[in-house]
């Protein structure tokens, strides 16, 4: 224990007395001491509150961290002024009846339920039709291929079977279908998907056999990768995103790139520059890349780069509800060119954008030359300045939704494309081999273009099983 700190307040108040006139000097370093120390440690409880202050709503973090005190939702969707539900205009899906039904079942009347007058069909004027829609009994069907045995000369020939009957029993190709279907789009674990084939067909899946099928459409679908690569390169507007998804109980990134039409995932064990060549698709992009402002994505220098003001927008609300008030000017100047961007010429945009920078820096006084004695190495700044400088620095990237429109205002569809990852984890934990970890992104890559383009994902992936996949054509 500190001997000082066993001392009375008058005792010590003696000491410093006699210290300042027996050597004024040591005083005075030991004050500048003190000082050194509160400030230092008035800096670290300022930013351990920031961080307290912190959730989904007003920063990156997800809203799994924020716990059981949740933040009130504040949205930063403006009202359009539209009532809820469908519009006028939007096409229903409400359940139709079909031309052609499978089954028919008449009911008619023998008597007149009033007079008990006899009826036969010359009396019937009309129909009245209900259809119930109803699944068939679940059944696999067996199809038996058999080949005939000929003897000629003392040898025996035969017919030979389809490429695909490779074993005396087998499951099909659209069964494989299935298993892919539910275990990659569905996210069904093996044993859940095991129970699920023996309640509806009589025969439980083993491991094997569903690895098998994933393996082979893995393999089915490589040409359909190197196209979908092609075309993400050429494309005008890219989004890209990074999700943390742990592999044989260490952490891998899955990366993604993505278009309003097409997705490819790429898994690798690093989340920087090397995970992105690896993934083979941004160093020969030549459009506008939309990103979270990630520091390795500007290592692409011969690509423009747009942020996502979405992000922005939550940091911009930490510091507004902190008391900044550049904070809440920007996210309105943000909105109003997102808004109506033809309200105003370009170049007033950016004046406007400067102006409140400026304001920001004035409410922030920062010099990175003071620093407390007997410290070294860098200054840290202040998070308030590191953000005026990534706007500052990156002012283009910002508003790059308004030098180019066919540039969104946010990042969403990188967001919304790579969320499945974390579902993905939440239900499995982790992948038991590298290798399943790059099935998956493959045959995700091939459901996310099926799912984009409104086609039935079941179908695609029976044309991927029987050597037809979709998608690869760079027309499609």
């Amino acid at each position: 224990m500190d001997r000082n700190s066993c001392k009375t307040r008058t005792e010590r108040a003696g000491e410093l007395r006699e210290l300042i006139r027996t050597d004024p000097e040591k005083f005075i370093e030991r004050f500048l001491d003190l000082e050194d120390m509160v400030r230092v440690l008035a800096g670290e409880v300022k930013e351990l509150r920031e961080q307290l202050k912190k959730n989904s709503g007003n920063s990156s973090k997800p809203p799994s961290s924020d716990g059981y005190e949740k933040p009130a939702p504040k949205s930063m969707r403006e009202r359009s002024g539209k009532k809820s539900g469908g519009q006028a205009g939007h096409d229903g899906k409400t359940l139709q009846q079909v031309e052609h039904p499978d089954h028919v079942i008449e009911y008619k009347l023998e008597r007149c339920p009033v007079s008990g007058r006899t009826l036969c069909d010359e009396n019937i004027i009309g129909t009245i039709k209900r259809q119930v829609f109803e699944l068939p009994e679940p059944r696999l069907e067996v199809t038996e291929h058999c080949v005939y045995l000929y003897r000629i000369n003392g040898e025996v020939f035969h017919a030979e079977f389809p490429n695909e009957v490779t074993a005396p029993a087998q499951y099909g190709r659209r069964f494989k279908s299935l298993l892919v279907y539910l275990h990659e789009y569905q996210l069904v674990p093996h044993e859940r998907l095991s129970q699920f084939c023996e309640d509806l067909y009589g025969y439980r899946v083993s491991e094997g056999t569903l690895a098998n099928a994933r393996q082979e459409c893995f393999g089915q679908l490589e040409n359909f990768e190197n196209i979908l690569k092609e075309r993400l390169q050429k494309s005008p507007v890219l989004h890209g995103d990074e999700s943390g998804l742990r592999v044989e109980g260490k952490l891998h990134w899955v990366h993604s790139s993505s278009t309003d039409l097409d997705t490819h995932y790429h898994i690798d064990p690093k989340r920087g520059l090397l995970g992105m060549q690896a993934a083979g698709i941004l160093e020969f992009f030549r459009g506008t890349l939309v990103h979270d402002c990630w520091s390795a994505y500007f290592s692409w220098e011969e690509c423009l780069h747009a942020l996502c003001n979405a992000h922005l927008l939550r940091e911009l609300r930490f510091f507004e509800e902190s008391g900044q008030s550049w904070a809440p000017q920007m996210a309105n100047l943000l909105k109003a060119a997102h808004r109506d961007p033809d309200s105003r010429a370009i170049e007033g945009w950016f004046r406007q954008y400067q102006q409140i920078l400026r304001n920001g820096y004035a409410e922030n006084p920062f010099d990175p030359t003071i620093r407390s004695r007997k410290r070294r190495g860098r200054v840290a700044k202040p998070k308030v300045i590191n953000l005026l400088d990534r706007f500052k620095l990156h002012r283009k990237s910002v508003l790059r939704f308004l030098i180019d429109p066919s540039v969104p205002f946010t990042n969403n569809q990188a967001e919304q494309d790579i969320r499945m990852v974390k579902v993905k984890q939440k239900i499995s934990g982790t992948f038991r081999s590298i290798q399943g970890a790059r099935m998956f992104c493959r045959i995700r890559s091939y459901i996310s273009c099926a799912r984009k383009r409104q086609r039935s994902v079941f179908q695609s992936l029976q044309n991927a099983f029987f050597q037809n996949p979709d998608f690869c054509s760079n027309n499609t």
